[in-house]
């Protein structure tokens, strides 16, 4: 008698819970609160997005012609946007030791290191500055998607092209669109 009576409180309880599943919250259509999907329609699965960066390179003193030390402070404004992306995209691993001793600091280093596979980046401009500085304006977009709860990278974007000049000066600004 009592395992009947069990077995029908666990029924009827299950009954009860269950009842309330078959409500149409979860549905967009009409409602204002989305609770899956996105008010546009798309599941809302797939996201890019774009990171901008400005490298920065100097020219070196030891160049034996203006050519080549303006080759290299290009190379360098790359290399340090390159450098950038990777630190936002993949984050950077530090390596501090400090000593000490008498109250003052006896020696202290900080090394970084971060380190990744990238591709699908695009230099968008070259520009010299003054005393020597060359800046290297760079994006990257990166499509991401949701597996779970996490958004996870898959590649980069397919939009993806040449850029053009969109002012007089040359300079494009981030989201213009060119005719």
């Amino acid at each position: 008698m009592k395992r009947l009576f069990m077995a029908l409180l666990g029924l009827t309880a299950t009954v009860l819970v269950l009842s309330g599943c078959g409500s149409n919250y979860l549905t967009s259509s009409g409602s204002t609160g989305n609770v899956l999907g996105t008010p546009d329609g798309g599941d809302g699965s797939r996201k890019v997005v774009t990171f901008y960066v400005v490298g920065k390179g100097l020219e070196p003193e030891g160049a034996l012609t203006r050519g080549q030390a303006v080759l290299m402070a290009e190379r360098a404004a790359v290399a340090d946007g390159y450098r950038q992306l990777v630190e936002k995209l993949r984050g950077v691993y530090v390596d501090a030791q400090l000593k000490a001793g008498n109250g003052t600091v006896n020696y202290d280093a900080i090394q970084l290191y971060t380190q990744s596979w990238i591709r699908g980046t695009e230099v968008m401009e070259l520009k010299r500055a003054d005393y020597g500085i060359t800046e290297a304006r760079m994006r990257l977009r990166v499509k991401f998607a949701m597996r779970g709860m996490v958004w996870w990278p898959v590649g980069i974007d397919t939009d993806v092209g040449p850029v053009r000049t969109a002012s007089r000066q040359g300079v494009v600004s981030p989201g213009s669109s060119i005719k």
